[in-house]
């Protein structure tokens, strides 16, 4: 029972529904196999006609996701409320994750889609839900791919005209690409801040401490995911033989994990998702953890506009957040009426309640999988 405007409620789910997005497009970076541009769209409607949004991605299980959510989840969370989401994440993590059946993004995506209700509730935004510390966020626009140098010194004069003052290189091509990509960018660009993702290609601590150096030389603020995420010594061997920060854990789930994480000295810099750790809550958590080593969290985002939304609420109230990754694509790909504004090289954080979004819905019907 909740009290709204002087009212009490009491809000229960009555429908649990997952469709499938694909996009035009697919995306091959580092370690990754070819994948569609798709994801799992989660909608969650209660009895007081409040509806929830979650949305996973990039993933080679969206049918996996579908019938998982609708079967499997729909059964623990119907007439439950909402408000209780401690109680029904254990329970999601105590029948699926826990024992290996479950898929991590699924829980994500269904944890973002129930704040989203209890924000909408409440008539606040979540993230001054969750202790608001800033209501705007310095972004990076972050690439889609591993572009050749020209055309990655193109893509940088797109997003410099767009009003971002720094960019993420998608790199992992071999270390001498690699280095040819950066130099181009940082030489046609002497301000602009630079990160750069290998999304794990690199599998040696040698090479990997070879293209930390590259990075340096250029003055890049991060280097991410040089080494597959499950390698946590060869990780913490590359951050003590680096004198650029590193960064990673996109790909890792739950507070327990990220506690081996920080505990390895893996990442002078953590990036859990929210709708890929295991939803909002749980990353605050992480992040929180985080702060705690004294370690930056800054949540990874590359995705369609509901996961950028999910995840700017987080960084928004955390204090040790202090970036966000802006995919770098067209915006009737976000998937949203309005897309995340970007004013003088900042996200403005959305105030409406809930995720603070109004979803496209005709975008959404045109790469629907019917």
């Amino acid at each position: 029972m909740v009290k709204v405007l002087g009212e009490f409620i009491e809000v229960k789910i009555t429908e649990v529904k997952a469709e499938i997005i694909r996009l035009p497009f697919s995306i091959k970076i580092g370690s990754m196999p070819r994948i569609n541009a798709s994801g799992t769209l989660v909608t969650i409607k209660t009895d007081e006609d409040i509806e929830g949004y979650g949305l996973s991605h990039f993933s080679l299980s969206d049918e996996v996701q579908v019938d998982f959510i609708e079967g499997a989840l729909s059964k623990l969370l119907k007439k439950k409320d909402p408000f209780m989401l401690e109680n029904i994440w254990r329970e999601m993590y105590n029948n699926t994750w826990r024992i290996q059946f479950g898929i991590g993004q699924s829980i994500s995506a269904v944890e973002v889609a129930l704040w989203d209700i209890i924000g909408k509730s409440l008539k606040m935004p979540i993230y001054k839900l969750l202790g608001g510390y800033r209501d705007k966020v310095k972004a990076y626009a972050s690439f889609a791919f591993a572009l050749a140098p020209k055309a990655a010194v193109g893509m940088a004069k797109a997003a410099v005209e767009r009003g971002f003052k720094a960019v993420k290189l998608r790199i992992g091509e071999g270390l001498k690409q690699d280095e040819e990509i950066i130099k181009a960018v940082r030489e046609e660009y002497p301000d602009l801040g630079i990160m750069a993702d290998a999304n794990s290609a690199y599998e040696s601590v040698k090479e990997a401490a070879e293209l930390a150096g590259i990075c340096e030389s250029y003055d890049l603020i991060w280097l991410e995911e040089a080494l597959p995420s499950d390698n946590l010594i060869g990780l913490s061997e590359l951050r003590a033989r680096s004198n650029i920060e590193i960064a990673g854990g996109e790909n890792d789930f739950g507070l327990r994990r990220f506690r081996e994480i920080l505990e390895a000295g893996a990442y002078d810099i953590i990036q859990p998702d929210a709708t890929r750790s295991g939803g909002i809550l749980q990353v605050k958590k992480i992040c929180a953890l985080a702060e705690a080593f004294g370690i930056r969290a800054i949540p990874h985002i590359f995705g369609f506009g509901p996961i950028m939304t999910a995840n700017i609420h987080v960084i928004a109230s955390n204090y040790n957040s202090d970036w966000m990754e802006y995919p770098f694509y067209p915006p009737e790909f976000y998937l949203l009426k309005t897309p995340i504004p970007i004013e003088d090289g900042y996200a403005v954080v959305p105030q409406e309640p809930g995720l603070g979004v109004e979803l496209d819905w005709e975008s959404i019907e045109k790469y629907k999988v019917k």
